[in-house]
């Protein structure tokens, strides 16, 4: 009997699993002539409630266009301010701000040295809730809206050179019906500087950016580089000169470009022929470096110098397969946000590592999220072989009170998105949103409306991350199928399934085979000739609870098992990604679920397995994997 299986081979497996886990590194890299700094660390804060925000006059004259005067200029005294530790929330490090939602402000004093006189400098975050604004020495240099893409805002003008600079930053992490996110959703969306800062200096003219992209995989391999180079001004010839470097520093293919300088952004692109390349898989996360130098034409000097990782690899759709490098491949994957125990939505090094080490030991092979992970994760995937869905949270869409502002905030952040991440060969997919209201919910004409503008914002970000990126698939995850319209733009067939039996016990789980194969049967007719992607499965399931029927653990092993079997025998099925990797943590003010936790999890919060872990982990060994193969 199924059931009857312990779970301690699962966790032996793990901690093999965990004694040969991925390195995890969180530096900041620089390259001569390049430099950074690291602003993680501790910060003052001060949670600026909304009683503060409307009477704030007791703090002095303010700036124009600065809300609170008194925090912003170098020599206010916040020596009585809390602690903070950057990157991190404030829900996880103050008790007394568990659940808050609102402002709060940080400060700190950063000394800048004199050699960075005449760089370009940048203030970078990869990750900051909700919307951000920064000042320097008193002065405003900019914001950003979106809790989950990185972003950068030049700062060179405003500071002081070898001397000590104050940075006051506010940050608001509101839920509002006009941003992306919307009022509600399923995630605790912590607030603060909860992903790493830090400030960047390049020389004035510099590669402002590299985009790196995998034409074919055939012999040799042809991997395209288009770099930005920025700022005008040189007076001697420059080229730009790119090699590829193996894992062990062996030059695998490189060109030199002339780098005009008569623009002050000009894109070069170029062609480089890999013989013999070794392909990036989940299997065989094989990684090259990309040196890219700019420099003087007579003298051979460094300018500026940028390194990228890159996998030599392809994916795409043909007919009802998903392509791997050419070859049929098969999803095995986890839903899974970052929400950790302590730390919340801020990765630590030991949490990243080990969450990778046990989706690894279950056999998965590709993750998700309802929103796009911090740039060390995904380096992180790129090292250990995992192949990510990459998402903007545009998470149920639709309601009333939404509007074409969700459609303006989520393709800035979709646009964002792929600029800062489309380098990542762990990246294989582009999602635009998730469960969104394509056919109303409910009858009447303002729902009607809705649909229809919820329609129309689909189809116009699927139709912009085709065009910034005409690699890689793009899809919509579903709960409106099998007719759902916003699938007339999508690559693949993305749907969430949830299907109820009559009783939530084992003895009526049978029936969900002819439930799915009905199911499939309509999506088929409605979208056929494409390969269908189940972007979420699965049973809430309470640790320690071991029913046969629901939420025990039991059952929730014996439905995933069950619905996945039912899934081969689907033409067109390339594979699927469990409901979900651990329980999460909610927002109150999110949900009306049983409690403050989403306990779909194959593990709890603190990553203790339930049954299903283990069912999962011998439900993939016997499953067809890469190329349809045991």
């Amino acid at each position: 009997m199924l059931f009857s299986c312990p779970v301690r081979p699962l966790v032996r497996s793990l901690l093999v699993a965990l004694a040969g886990a991925i390195p995890y590194t969180g530096a900041v890299s620089a390259h001569p002539p390049r430099d950074a700094i690291d602003l993680s660390g501790l910060w003052k804060f001060y949670p600026a409630f909304v009683e503060i925000q409307t009477r704030h006059d007791f703090l002095g004259s303010r700036p124009a266009g600065a809300p609170h005067g008194g925090w912003v200029p170098p020599g206010f005294d916040d020596s009585r301010w809390w602690d903070i530790q950057v990157p991190g929330s404030w829900n996880t490090q103050f008790e007394d701000l568990g659940s808050y939602e609102g402002e709060g402000w940080y400060r700190k004093e950063v000394f800048i040295p004199g050699s960075w006189q005449g760089m370009d400098v940048l203030f970078q975050s990869d990750g900051a809730n909700y919307r951000t604004l920064l000042y320097v020495n008193g002065v405003f240099a900019g914001e950003h809206e979106g809790g989950f893409t990185q972003f950068s805002l030049p700062i060179h003008e405003l500071l002081q050179f070898d001397s000590a600079n104050t940075f006051a930053v506010a940050v608001e992490n509101e839920t509002r019906l006009e941003r992306v996110p919307m009022e509600r959703h399923d995630w605790w969306q912590h607030g603060g500087l909860y992903r790493p800062v830090r400030l960047i200096a390049r020389p004035p003219i510099h590669i402002a950016g590299l985009r790196v992209r995998t034409v074919s995989v055939g012999e040799p391999a042809v991997v395209e580089v288009v770099a930005s180079v920025a700022g005008a001004g040189g007076t001697e010839a420059l080229l730009l000169s790119l090699r590829l470097l193996d894992s062990d520093g062996h030059e695998a293919a490189s060109v030199s470009l002339d780098a005009p300088d008569d623009e002050s952004v000009r894109n070069l692109s170029t062609r480089m022929l890999v013989p013999g390349a070794r392909l990036w898989s989940p299997e065989s996360p094989y990684l090259y470096t990309l040196d890219a130098a700019l420099m003087g034409a007579a003298d051979s000097k460094r300018v500026d110098s940028l390194r990228e990782s890159v996998g030599v690899r392809t994916i795409g759709v043909e007919g009802e397969q998903l392509l791997l490098n050419g070859r049929p491949y098969r999803i095995k994957g986890l839903n899974r946000y970052e929400n950790y125990p302590d730390s919340g939505m801020t990765n630590t090094p030991d949490g990243l590592r080990n969450d990778i080490a046990l989706m690894k030991a279950l056999g998965a092979n590709a993750a998700r999220c309802h929103y796009p992970y911090s740039r060390e994760t995904y380096d992180a995937f790129d090292r250990a072989g995992l192949l990510a869905v990459c998402e903007i949270p545009l998470y149920q869409w639709g309601r009333p009170g939404h509007s074409e502002a969700n459609t303006q905030a989520a393709r800035a952040q979709l646009e964002e998105m792929i600029a800062t991440l489309g380098n990542h060969p762990s990246i294989g997919f582009w999602s635009v949103s998730n469960e969104t209201r394509t056919r109303p919910r409910e009858p009447g004409p303002e729902h009607e409306k809705l649909s229809e503008m919820v329609v129309r914002g689909n189809l116009e970000l699927i139709g912009v991350a085709h065009r910034l990126d005409p690699d890689r698939p793009v899809i919509a995850p579903s709960n409106r199928w099998p007719n759902d319209p916003a699938f007339q733009g999508t690559d693949l067939n993305s749907v969430n399934v949830y299907i109820g039996v009559e009783q939530p016990q084992l003895n009526s789980l049978p029936a969900l085979r002819d439930a799915v194969a009905e199911r499939f049967d309509a999506l088929r007719r409605e979208y056929p000739n494409r390969p269908i992607l189940v972007t979420e499965f699965g049973s809430w399931a309470l640790r320690g609870l071991m029913t046969d029927y629901f939420p025990g653990e039991l059952y929730q092993a014996e439905l995933l098992k069950t619905l996945w079997e039912a899934f081969e025998q689907e033409p067109g099925f390339v594979g699927g990604f469990i409901w979900v990797f651990a329980d999460s943590d909610v927002h109150r003010k999110f949900t009306t679920i049983y409690e403050m936790r989403c306990a779909y999890g194959l593990f709890d919060l603190h990553r203790r397995p339930k049954a299903a872990a283990e069912t999962v982990r011998r439900m993939w060994a016997a499953s067809p994997g890469e190329d349809g193969n045991r």
